[in-house]
């Protein structure tokens, strides 16, 4: 990360992004959300939701109590072979989580969408797993083979995706639902700043994307009173 006198009120660049965490606003993720298949709201409990391709999917930015979804993290995001059906994959990202890297995922899906159909591409997870671990490779981050997945991590080792697939057997031994794994460690602690998980059955082409804005080597700009108290001691040099 480079190191550079700021002010307070400065814009800087965070390199890598992924330490950038959020500036409390996700607009940016719901930013291409818009046009005839999308509805936005605010609920009564103060948080947004973005209803697309007539109600089969949802993304929902969570900060206060929601019966729609589980008490995890604070984005969520469904897709469902029908309005009102249960859904077929599910993703959430933390408080944390910068919305750039979450809008590179929801772009990815909005795309999906537009394109329509009875199977739209967001319900078919006909892609390999394979297409992630090339693009993470090519951006310099090391994959390996870790116990019934896989695991890669960046150049400074702050950053890991995990794949761990279902495996055959009874339902006991299954691995959790949740195989896609991505975690920010906050330092040499092992905190983690930020973490996103994402549903088996999630379509590797939008893992991709989220995992290439993840990696990009492109800075996110931030001030400093907005940066997690560790970045921010990082970017001062101290």
């Amino acid at each position: 990360m480079t190191h550079t006198t700021i002010t307070a009120a400065a814009r800087i660049p965070v390199r890598p992004r992924y330490l950038a965490g959020s500036e409390g606003s996700g607009e940016t993720a719901f930013a291409l959300l818009t046009g005839p298949r999308w509805h936005k709201r605010q609920d009564e409990w103060g948080n947004h939701h973005a209803f697309g391709d007539q109600g089969r999917l949802h993304i929902g930015l969570i900060p206060g109590y929601c019966e729609m979804v589980e008490p995890v993290g604070l984005w969520h995001i469904e897709a469902r072979p029908e309005c009102g059906a249960p859904a077929a994959w599910r993703a959430a990202m933390s408080e944390h989580a910068p919305p750039e890297i979450i809008a590179a995922f929801t772009t990815a899906l909005a795309a999906d969408a537009e394109v329509g159909g009875d199977r739209p591409a967001y319900l078919s997870n006909t892609d390999h797993p394979d297409t992630v671990w090339r693009l993470l490779t090519e951006a310099g981050w090391r994959v390996s083979v870790s116990g019934y997945g896989f695991r890669a991590l960046a150049p400074d080792l702050l950053a890991e995706v995990t794949h761990t697939p279902p495996r055959p057997g009874p339902a006991s031994e299954q691995t959790r639902e949740e195989a896609w794994q991505v975690e920010i460690r906050a330092g040499d602690d092992g905190e983690a700043l930020w973490w996103a998980e994402f549903h088996s059955a999630t379509p590797a082409h939008l893992i991709a994307a989220f995992t290439t804005d993840l990696a990009s080597p492109e800075p996110l700009w931030r001030t400093e009173s907005t940066l997690p108290p560790w970045v921010r001691r990082l970017t001062n040099g101290t």
